[in-house]
């Protein structure tokens, strides 16, 4: 894939990117929305509900005194207030045919007698009834109930204050629910990136993946087409006289094949503990094993190795791939070390097991420090072997991740390298 299509790949992604950030802002502030909708009825209704049957039960107790007496319709009121404030409560009683009676408490204006009346006979019933209404401008709560067989009387109180307060607490509701989705946008398109981040991770490995590999696979593929294009021009000669192209046709595919071998290596390992075969292994006889695999190549290379196992211990882990990863360590070893040898080393530190490969190489560039364990990535300085290909560590972190262990590189150029797996002892008998 050339440099313009990964610019547009790029750039598609970004505004895909923008696309689902604004989608999760969106769905945020809906979901807020109703949510707050639901709250702010629930809480307005509430204090609604708690304010009216606050005023009924006022009500009550004002009326408990009033116009008891089984024969007519005169009394006098005596009401205590309470905390009610002068002009807030009115008083009327109604004799037959639905007169005003002379018992009344802060009259209503004259011209509102017939608005009370129809009231009186819509809402007439056995026993009490509460309802609310309008009169003169001003909103009230009333009580009406009969006094006897007959008269009747109505309790007015004035609920232009509770009024008010719910219709501030409703304004601070819609207000604040305006304030909170406003900001929702905000806050949902920002953290739409947060909630995109592991996915966005996935996507950039997936690219570097792919730029990586189609880096990698393309000398090798040149190669094997360059040469084979040859072959076909010089098809009429004997294949003895071009032995070189197809030995270097055979060389690249086998080269491809380990690394796409590999690749598929790393993506199983990618499932973590679930691609391991998990068991009781002894670090003694693990570190034995690959000493004794490994010591007869290190011979040839002119090198020695030290077997140093201070204390016996084990750990839960898939003995091949941990056999593997020592094997990759031991190999990286030989090809950066030209004198000298290398030290397959077991400590025990707490709950960890620490298996150290150290050498007497040319160490590693502090640059290449941080990078180590990254797909392709090769140290630079000493020629590499034809066969590396910047995986071998890859795979190796990989390993170690899976067991849910450490990985940790220490050098000094001229002198050496350190490598550290750290993993959790496995203490059962």
């Amino acid at each position: 894939m050339n440099t313009t299509s990964w610019s547009d790949l790029k750039r598609q992604n970004e505004r895909e990117i923008i696309r689902q950030r604004i989608r999760l802002a969106v769905v945020n502030m809906a979901v807020l929305a109703i949510i707050w909708v639901a709250l702010a009825g629930f809480v307005y209704s509430m204090e609604h509900r708690q304010t009216i049957r606050t005023v009924d039960q006022e009500l009550q107790r004002l009326a408990a005194p009033l116009a008891r007496g089984p024969g007519g319709c005169r009394a006098e009121p005596q009401l205590a207030r309470g905390g009610a404030a002068a002009g807030d409560v009115h008083y009327l009683t109604w004799g037959p045919e639905d007169r005003p009676a002379p018992a009344v408490y802060q009259p209503f204006p004259a011209d509102s007698l017939p608005y009370l009346q129809q009231l009186l006979s819509i809402h007439r019933a056995a026993g009490t009834v509460y309802y609310s209404a309008n009169i003169q401008g001003a909103p009230y709560r009333i009580r009406q109930w009969r006094v006897n067989s007959r008269c009747s009387a109505q309790l007015f109180e004035n609920v232009q204050d509770d009024q008010s307060r719910l219709a501030r607490l409703l304004a601070l509701l819609a207000w604040g629910g305006g304030i909170g989705l406003i900001l929702s946008v905000a806050g949902g398109f920002l953290m739409g990136l947060w909630t995109l981040r592991p996915i966005l991770a996935v996507r950039r490995r997936e690219q570097e993946f792919l730029s990586d590999i189609s880096h990698e696979l393309r000398t090798p593929l040149t190669v094997v087409t360059t040469d084979a294009e040859l072959l076909l021009r010089y098809s009429s000669d004997r294949v003895e006289e071009h032995l070189p192209w197809v030995e270097a046709i055979y060389s690249e595919g086998q080269r491809m094949a380990r690394m796409v071998g590999e690749l598929l290596e790393m993506g199983r390992l990618e499932e973590g503990a679930r691609a391991l075969n998990l068991e009781r292994i002894s670090l003694t006889n693990l570190c034995e094993t690959a000493a004794a695999i490994y010591q007869p190549v290190l011979e040839e290379s002119g090198l020695t190795l030290i077997l140093d196992i201070a204390q016996e211990g084990a750990v839960m882990g898939d003995a091949l791939r941990l056999r593997q990863l020592l094997l990759i360590f031991l190999d990286n070893a030989r090809q950066h070390t030209s004198r000298g040898g290398v030290t397959l080393k077991v400590a025990i530190r707490g709950r960890w097991a620490e298996i150290h490969v150290e050498d007497t190489g040319e160490g590693m560039p502090r640059d290449f420090l941080q990078r180590a364990g990254r797909r392709f990535e090769q140290a630079r300085g000493r020629p590499q072997e034809a066969t590396s290909r910047g995986l071998g560590l890859a795979i190796a972190k990989k390993i170690v991740g899976a067991h849910h262990g450490k990985l940790e590189f220490h050098s000094t150029a001229g002198i050496g390298t350190d490598v550290v797996v750290s993993l959790r002892l496995d203490r059962r008998p």
